[in-house]
């Protein structure tokens, strides 16, 4: 998904795992070394561009730590510690993280030109994404970021144009082909080489056969293969051998390290092989927008790659960097925030979502029977085959895949608002109303509330129907979020959601219909989380048998 203009803020909660074991004093001890930090950390000049501290990094966790601990000591200490008080928690005035603040969807809609993620998106080129730190750069980031963004904004979060785009992606030929039943690499697919894939049993007719894989290997790359072939076309993923083994390791490795502060530079090997993946992708970008614009200016194009399948936000953003002189290193940098963005956290819920879908049982059986039946039409004989995919019918009349899917990003996604205060602003706390000034930064942590046994009940557990209600005016069941905001909110919100979300039902109803999964050893055991970017990541793989469904 392009996703998240918030959900790439997500990242700072890298560190909820290690604080869920501290004590109060602990917590407290933390909260006074982060507060030391700040004052060590040298003020940027009057005329810098804002960078959103490293510091901050560490507190939205830990807030959500204390916050989660209602009327605990550790949030009585914390609150005690914070400068404006209320349900505004923050030891410096640079930083505030709101929880549970009554008006804080009002002063979060506010628009861009009082609150602006474009600050935050500008530290992440620089702090993550490697591009160089000058005054140059932040020029032409801020006089074209908002242009750079309509393109994506016209490819993924119109509903028409996300549902042509996928429709373009070949899904129910790629789910036929999800996994191919061979040991041998050279016939493999490409989401198919990082799953440690064994064949249990060969695929004959009369038969079917089986592959024992790990599954989140497995559906990360068959979703990110498939994305990103929409995005840059099907030459730059062909092209690119190791694009897939490079994005994870950038993404898994380095990421989180970058965003609490350790430098690229750090001295070990996990650093280095993850700063060289960056570095392989920024290169393969760069080339990829060299072979645009020569395809586009009816030059010869390098390798005679064909560009004729490149999608529309790529196209799109290569005219406004035209218009404002990016030269080609300089967009392969910014577009790093463009691949990620697209496949960081959509394609981990993706497996998330499978993981729990399988494991609840005859969930899986009742869809079949029912809402995938009704948008997936299958061939007759051995093997079945998916001879078409009603978008349509996917998205409007399938509530309960759909609530499935809330409920996962309930309990697998991390995500978090981040604002920069462009002018200065009031925010309504109840009984307390607060000055937000410009310069600052606001941060709102909607994890805190996806565990909270007072807005969810039984939170620790996945409901699959929790979010279906009866739509009053037609009597119909729907799916709705309620106060559930995986994709954040006001003008900020996630670009990508409704491509997002369209690519995972497509291509879990696909898989559904096809394929039946089963955990090695017989019983499904969800795997701990541990904090992701984004999205929760599972402490281990899972590993499960994958055979073709037998009619």
């Amino acid at each position: 998904m392009p996703r998240h203009d918030d959900a790439a803020a997500s990242r700072a909660s890298l560190l909820t795992s290690l604080l869920t074991s501290l004590s109060a004093y602990q917590v407290v001890a933390v909260a006074l070394v982060g507060w030391l930090l700040y004052r060590l950390i040298p003020r940027p000049s009057s005329g810098s561009q804002p960078r959103f501290p490293v510091w901050a990094t560490l507190e939205i966790p830990l807030v959500s730590y204390v916050a989660a601990n209602k009327g605990g000591l550790a949030q009585r200490i914390y609150s005690a510690l914070s400068r404006f008080g209320g349900s505004l928690f923050g030891i410096s005035s640079t930083h505030q993280v709101l929880v549970n603040t009554s008006g804080v969807e009002k002063f979060m809609s506010q628009g861009l030109h009082s609150l602006t993620p474009e600050p935050m998106h500008n530290t992440l080129l620089v702090r993550v994404f490697g591009r160089p730190d000058s005054p140059r750069w932040d020029r032409m980031y801020y006089e074209s970021a908002r242009q750079l963004t309509i393109p994506v904004e016209r490819m993924f979060l119109n509903d028409a144009a996300a549902t042509a785009t996928l429709e373009r992606g070949a899904i129910a030929k790629r789910a036929a082909s999800f996994v191919t039943f061979s040991a041998d690499p050279a016939r493999t697919q490409p989401w198919e080489k990082s799953a440690g894939i064994r064949v249990v049993r060969p695929d004959t007719p009369g038969k079917p056969g089986a592959v024992e894989a790990n599954l989140q290997s497995l559906t990360r790359d068959f979703g990110a293969h498939m994305a990103i072939s929409l995005l840059y076309g099907r030459d730059f993923v062909a092209r690119y051998t190791t694009l897939l083994e490079d994005f994870w390791r950038f993404d898994n490795d380095m990421f989180p390290l970058l965003m609490i502060g350790i430098p690229d530079w750090a001295p070990f090997r996990m650093m280095r092989e993850a700063k060289a993946s960056r570095t392989r992708l920024i290169d393969e970008l760069e080339a990829f927008y060299r072979r645009l614009g020569q395809h586009s200016r009816g030059e010869p194009v390098d390798f005679g790659a064909d560009m004729s399948d490149a999608g529309d936000a790529v196209i799109g953003r290569q005219a406004v960097y035209d218009k404002y002189g990016w030269t080609m290193r300089e967009r392969g940098h910014a577009d790093m925030g463009v691949i990620w963005g697209q496949n960081g956290n959509t394609q981990p819920m993706l497996f998330w979502y499978l993981v729990y879908l399988y494991s609840t049982p005859g969930f899986v059986d009742e869809l079949r029977r029912g809402e995938v039946a009704s948008c997936v039409t299958l061939t007759d004989g051995s093997p079945s085959e998916i001879a078409g995919l009603d978008m349509g019918v996917l998205s409007r009349d399938c509530p309960r895949m759909k609530a499935a899917l809330f409920e996962t990003y309930r309990l697998a996604s991390d995500p978090t608002s981040i604002r920069y205060v462009a002018r200065d602003a009031k925010l309504d706390d109840g009984a307390r109303k607060h000055d937000m000034r410009q310069g600052m930064y606001v941060s709102v942590p909607h994890s805190v509330i996806q565990r909270d046994p007072d807005v969810f009940a039984e939170p620790d557990r996945f409901v699959p129907d929790r979010f279906l209600e009866v739509d009053e005016e037609t009597g119909k069941t729907v799916a709705r979020y309620g106060r559930l905001r995986p994709w954040g909110f006001g003008p900020g919100i996630c670009k990508g959601r409704t491509f997002a979300e369209k690519e995972i039902l497509a291509l879990a109803a696909t898989i559904i219909a096809l394929w039946d999964i089963n955990p090695v050893g017989g019983t499904w055991k969800v795997p701990t989380m541990m904090p992701g970017t984004g999205v929760k990541k599972p402490v281990e793989d899972v590993r499960v048998v994958i055979s073709r469904r037998v009619f």
